[in-house]
């Protein structure tokens, strides 16, 4: 069971945030061994600064989930497949996340719920952008609902059916199981997109 810090770590967004609520738990003894496996992921998540402010840092995993987004139309075409599984693979090495996936359990353990941390977190980015939740070229909101399936929808599409549809269910194996427990929290009352599949990797 978390402690209350790393339990705050996982809530939030911020990165510099996260680095302090990071250092708090390390410098209370908190998780040794999995505390060196978070420093490793902050640094290879947040690792460039932000162009639009220098002072916080740009998340590199929402960065891979964009790519992820870009492409999740690429499946079902013939020329398409290849271009969006090259680009995948090549966010995923800069990302290193197939490189925890093969070191303890421990380390896939801490993978996985840093993919949950970016899968949630692009829900509720989601949930409360304008520009998302627009209509008619931003004159006109979504009622909730719509808002709530499109949401859903987007989810399932690139956080599940991609993989699926590129062949690349190993490969992405955190980031589709964090999309399978995000939809089931969050949508646990309404029926699911469609089946899947919620195996471990």
């Amino acid at each position: 069971m978390d402690t209350p810090t790393l339990a705050a770590y996982y809530k939030e967004q911020d990165p510099i945030k996260r680095k302090k609520l990071l250092e708090q738990s390390v410098a209370a003894g908190e998780d040794p061994e999995g505390n060196e496996i978070r420093k490793k992921l902050w640094n290879i998540r947040y690792r460039e600064k932000s162009p639009v402010d220098p002072k916080t840092r740009s998340d590199a995993f929402l960065g891979l989930w964009m790519v992820m987004e870009f492409n999740r139309n690429a499946g079902g075409k013939m020329f398409g497949k290849g271009r969006a599984k090259k680009e995948i693979l090549k966010e995923l090495e800069k990302n290193r996340i197939m490189e925890f996936l093969e070191q303890s359990e421990l380390s896939k353990q801490i993978i996985y719920r840093e993919c949950y941390h970016l899968v949630n977190m692009y829900c509720e980015l989601c949930e409360t952008d304008k520009s998302y939740g627009s209509t008619l070229f931003g004159l006109f909101s979504m009622k909730e609902n719509d808002l709530k399936a499109k949401v859903k929808a987007d989810l399932y599409e690139t956080g599940i059916q991609l993989a699926q549809e590129l062949e690349m269910e190993k490969e992405l194996a955190p980031i589709v199981k964090a999309a399978q427990e995000v939809l089931d929290y969050k949508f646990h009352d309404e029926e699911p997109v469609t089946d899947f599949d919620d195996g471990d990797f």
